[in-house]
């Protein structure tokens, strides 16, 4: 799996490098709504936990085939589980549990224009760059601040997505859901396969 998504993203940056040059180009950001999924018994309620992303991509359109588009993207997403937890010395904390994620990649996708609508099918390959946080606060004493656990893991990922959208002019804008993969081990019981669910919008300018 590895060798195919290393070798899907050496070709679509070879093509990427060989039209970024022919001119014009479209600015795509959307923010939504997201859903991690992450393996690991002390996870806790990061598995199945929401937050959002901000995605980012520029992309070229190709004219010797109509409606192929190549580029990169960016995606920003953040989680966090906030719960209570007393010590062994009778001691009441509340501990937090974060990841961050940053996944930038290469893109190719390919836009069916329906009148002035249009659904774009698309295929993202890139890296996950990921933070997982432990840290710990006690009572009310904002100067305590314990880091129990700050750990960066990166890996191959993968993410699949669809844009439903309205055209007109230089500019377009719609829904766009993507469903990401990759895997990210950070310690015993923490981590392994670990996906993420999106659906937001997004506004294009075209240049």
């Amino acid at each position: 799996m590895r060798k195919l998504i290393i070798g899907t993203a050496a070709l679509l940056l070879a093509a990427g490098a060989g039209t970024a040059s022919a001119g014009g180009f479209d600015l795509d950001a959307g923010i939504g709504y997201s859903r991690l999924n992450i393996d690991g018994k002390k996870t806790g309620d990061l598995d199945d936990n929401d937050g959002g992303a901000v995605h980012a991509s520029i992309m070229w359109p190709q004219p010797a085939v109509p409606g192929l588009r190549l580029g990169f993207g960016l995606e920003v997403s953040g989680y966090t589980d906030r719960f209570r937890e007393t010590d062994n010395d009778g001691d009441e904390r509340t501990r937090y549990r974060s990841i961050d994620m940053l996944v930038p990649e290469l893109r190719i996708a390919y836009r069916i224009p329906i009148d002035h609508f249009f659904i774009e099918p698309a295929l993202g390959v890139g890296l996950a760059v990921a933070d997982y946080n432990l840290h710990t606060n006690r009572g009310h004493d904002r100067d305590f601040d314990e880091r129990d656990f700050d750990c960066f893991r990166l890996n191959a990922a993968v993410q699949p997505s669809v844009k439903i959208g309205y055209a007109q002019d230089r500019w377009a804008a719609g829904v766009e859901l993507s469903y990401l993969w990759t895997h990210l081990h950070f310690k015993d019981e923490i981590g392994g396969d670990v996906s993420e669910m999106y659906v937001g919008g997004f506004f294009s300018w075209s240049f």
